[in-house]
């Protein structure tokens, strides 16, 4: 087999690859994941790299000879990492709580004995440089079987648990439990478990109870220490929506209350303490980013909201520097200032006879941002995919639930995006009815929060089984008004009275 040399630019770094590879999988194998949302099939073009000084994407290019390959810059993601003491029962000495998402990690370190957290830690998941949703990643599992889903995510979290633990001031040694959270797809690619049920009829998680292993396993903790790993719900409803539940206390909620995880996918709550319903809809990839021309993650040169000023938009940018991409919260808002400004009909249409600052680009109108981002037709037909779903989901738990939207009390917005779109925009855009557009409240990083009242206290812990237990799981996919339901959600009218 031919070998050539790959030289890093501008560190000089060398290392040997066959000749042929794909410079994706030659880079994965030296520990230097691109972001690769599509999976490798050369869709999304986020993993465009320099070679020899041209673009090229490093999922299709397969270099013959020797090349120089200048990465991007890694994203600085912003992350919600919460803070403050909460209530201990004194158990252990130290513990650590992760927050597994599909894009990013935290670990939240604690005094175990005073509840106060001493550091937090965080970095992009490393499964991103194979699909940016749990899908493309089950996928890579089905077809590798070579165990990389679940030897990236480990370390990450040794990492994450060491620079915690340096950060305090403590030797990770000295920890004495951790918890985890994470979606269905993250808990059994970490725990070696069978992926298989999640993406077969009736799409079922092989574990639904909750997990306690040996720390030893995978973690630099204190000898005999467990992992406790919290408790699934459905095949896409997991232990981070469990997580939420004992962050927002839903099993003690007399109110209504509507609770929604917009991750890379799009989990929500419904009910009480009475009585509570969980559903999952394919939501999050837009919103991360995952589809849009110029989508990217929370992060500097990052648009994050928008607004039209006389007609034109007015952006701003994550840390104040030249606009790279959109965001989340960004896109959102985009859409909805387009949709205010006539510049997109109900229907989703652009309308580029309406005068603005329109582009052509592949022949097809654009709405041009800032500084060479703007916004295609495919990007609006995405961010209404993505929209519908969660809606559906909304109209459909409250129809099971026979219950009518004005008895919902309180939103309750958790994870990043949560935390920093506009609800008059998501309401705008009828991805929240217009009606709660007044009861809508962020919680920030519910999952990660629920998972450090786990670590800190064992009833808490227990409250989470039975939470798990306790909630019905709603298959949107199998009720026949789902279809009907989620084409009514696509367009942008305005909601009739009722």
């Amino acid at each position: 087999m031919k070998m050539i040399q790959v030289t890093l630019v501008p560190s000089g770094e060398r290392f040997a690859a066959p000749a042929g590879r794909r410079l994706l999988e030659a880079l994965r194998q030296q520990g230097l994941p691109l972001d690769a949302p599509c999976g490798g099939k050369g869709t999304c073009g986020k993993c465009r790299v320099l070679v020899n000084g041209r673009e090229e994407l490093a999922c299709q290019y397969e270099p013959a000879e020797d090349v120089s390959v200048e990465l991007p810059e890694r994203e600085q993601v912003r992350v919600l990492t919460g803070g403050g003491s909460a209530a201990a029962d004194g158990k252990h000495g130290y513990v650590l709580a992760f927050d597994v998402g599909t894009t990013t990690v935290v670990a939240f370190l604690c005094d175990g004995k005073t509840g106060r957290q001493l550091s937090c830690a965080s970095a992009v998941n490393p499964q991103s440089a194979y699909g940016a949703d749990v899908i493309a990643r089950i996928q890579y599992e089905l077809e590798r079987h070579d165990g990389r889903m679940a030897s990236e995510i480990r370390s990450c979290l040794g990492l994450l648990a060491r620079e915690a633990a340096r950060t305090a001031g403590i030797a990770p040694e000295e920890i004495e439990l951790a918890v985890l959270v994470g979606n269905t797809a993250m808990h059994h690619l970490l725990l070696g478990l069978d992926v298989g049920p999640l993406v077969t009829p009736p799409y079922m998680p092989s574990v639904r109870e909750a997990v306690e292993v040996p720390g030893a396993d995978w973690l630099p903790l204190a000898p005999g220490a467990p992992v406790r790993v919290l408790p699934n719900i459905a095949g896409f409803v997991g232990a981070d929506t469990v997580g939420c539940m004992v962050s927002a206390g839903f099993d003690r909620l007399e109110d209504l209350t509507l609770l929604i995880d917009i991750g890379t996918n799009g989990e929500m709550v419904l009910g009480n303490r009475k009585r509570r319903l969980a559903c999952s809809t394919a939501a999050g990839p837009a919103f991360e980013g995952a589809k849009i021309r110029f989508g990217m993650r929370g992060a500097p040169g990052a648009i994050d909201h928008v607004t039209l000023e006389a007609g034109r938009p007015v952006c701003h940018v994550i840390g104040e520097v030249e606009a790279r991409g959109l965001c989340g919260s960004g896109l959102l808002d985009a859409v909805y200032a387009l949709l205010r400004g006539g510049f997109v009909d109900e229907s989703g249409r652009m309308c580029p006879e309406v005068p603005g600052p329109w582009l052509t680009v592949d022949n097809q109108p654009a709405f041009f941002l800032r500084d060479g981002v703007y916004l295609t037709q495919k990007d609006i037909r995405e961010v209404q995919l993505a929209k519908a779903a969660i809606r559906a989901g909304i109209e459909l738990m409250l129809e099971t639930m026979g219950r009518e939207r004005e008895e919902v009390r309180e939103v309750l917005l958790a994870g990043a995006f949560g935390s920093y779109l506009s609800p008059e925009s998501a309401c705008g855009i009828g991805m929240l009815p217009r009606s709660l557009l007044g009861r809508v409240r962020a919680i920030g990083n519910a999952a990660g929060e629920g998972a450090r009242q786990c670590a800190l206290l064992e009833a808490d812990y227990r409250r989470s089984i039975a939470l798990a237990a306790e909630t019905e799981f709603l298959e949107l996919a199998s009720l026949p008004a789902f279809q009907d339901c989620y084409v009514d959600c696509l367009g942008f009218e305005e909601e009739e009275d009722e």
